[in-house]
């Protein structure tokens, strides 16, 4: 047993303050920390009730606790759940974190009760709570946005896109009426236009609506050929005006995606080869590996300069833009490559040298049958 005067040195000394009861709620010890904390010195306190350091309001209930914890007493934090205030000498009342020990002296009860400013503590919840509060006001502004936007885009996009299809077919009657050599020259300027016009549109339609989350995925399994032959058909064409080889390597492999998002991803990125290949081949081919195919379009172009690879995917950026005086496209392309592989939790990699050519993977999941 530790002598009584360094148990008395210990508990003026602790860190908390401590006040020490007895049974009646009468003051018979305070530590130094009661002064720094309720501004009274020692001797005002010693022998006077308890309730001398809560607010006037509280104090009549607080002898009912009181005498509830005389009756069952055990070591715990007083009033759980509940807010605890102090009330200073000068009349300024704080919150407080009380721990209430019993202490038996003989046959006597004593209480000991360590508090603690909760002040501190009180502010920083207070603080969370209005971050929390204002997080989630934010967050349903932004669904409602959201939601709002994705209404606005699958009523709008039929608008949108009718007056660009009626231009695009009263071109062609128009060819097919008008003899004269110059007036078929503008129509035919004229259709460039309109089929620029559409694409941009198309384009800005698909990265409106990946961003607002209304576009949603339709898991299920394909191979490997049925994706490479869409792309065959679309651009064997293309690329033999540019006489450029385009070759494609299949294999049997099945995957597991959004077939449809997934040819938007490759057809942006073959597209996008063929553009910017001047001569040579393009090659897309399909590379396994255990859980994952990664699908990749190599070709022998122009490259991309190793400080612009990190803005291939912002929106309007196209590769070498300053000089390669191509005028095609809007750079839109790899922008909605980058969304659809986002939202289809898909990997993309990217490799070029320029002069060389450029490498692009996407790496799909393995379908079940493999």
């Amino acid at each position: 047993m530790l002598p009584r005067h360094l148990i008395e040195w210990a508990l003026l000394s602790a860190p908390d303050a401590i006040v020490i009861c007895d049974a009646r709620g009468r003051i018979e010890f305070v530590s130094r920390q009661v002064s720094a904390l309720f501004g009274y010195e020692a001797e005002e306190l010693l022998g006077r009730p308890i309730e001398q350091l809560l607010p006037q309001r509280l104090r009549g209930s607080h002898r009912d606790l009181r005498a509830r914890f005389a009756h069952a007493p055990r070591a715990r934090a007083m009033g759980e759940g509940l807010e605890l205030l102090g009330c200073r000498k000068n009349g300024t009342e704080f919150p407080v974190e009380i721990s209430l020990s019993p202490i038996r002296d003989g046959d006597r009860l004593l209480v000991a009760a360590a508090i603690r400013d909760a002040t501190g503590r009180r502010r920083t919840e207070r603080e969370l709570t209005l971050a929390r509060e204002a997080a989630e006001a934010a967050r349903r502004l932004a669904d409602e946005a959201s939601r709002a936007k994705s209404r606005f885009l699958s009523t709008a996009s039929h608008d949108l896109r009718q007056p660009v299809q009626s231009l695009a077919l009263t071109n062609g009657t128009l060819r097919r009426l008008v003899r004269d050599p110059s007036a078929l020259e503008v129509l035919e300027l004229q259709e460039r236009a309109i089929g620029a016009m559409a694409r941009l549109l198309n384009a800005l339609l698909d990265i409106s609506k990946l961003e607002a989350g209304s576009v949603r995925p339709e898991i299920r399994e394909f191979t490997v050929a049925t994706l490479f032959e869409e792309l065959r058909q679309e651009f064997s064409s293309l690329a033999l005006e540019k006489h450029i080889t385009l070759g494609f390597e299949a294999g049997g492999d099945l995957l597991r995606s959004d077939l449809s998002l997934l040819e938007q991803v490759m057809r942006n990125l073959v597209a996008n080869a063929i553009k910017y290949t001047p001569r040579g081949e393009v090659r897309v081919r399909c590379l396994r590996e255990p859980a994952l195919v990664w699908l990749e379009v190599a070709d022998t172009g122009v490259g991309i300069a190793p400080d612009q690879l990190p803005h291939i995917f912002d929106e309007f950026f196209q590769v070498g833009a300053r000089s390669s005086g191509t005028g095609n496209g809007y750079g839109l392309g790899l922008s909605i490559v980058r969304r659809i592989v986002e939202l289809l939790e898909l990997k993309l990699e990217v490799r070029s040298e320029p002069g060389a050519g450029s490498s692009f993977r996407v790496g799909v999941p393995v379908g079940a049958g493999s």
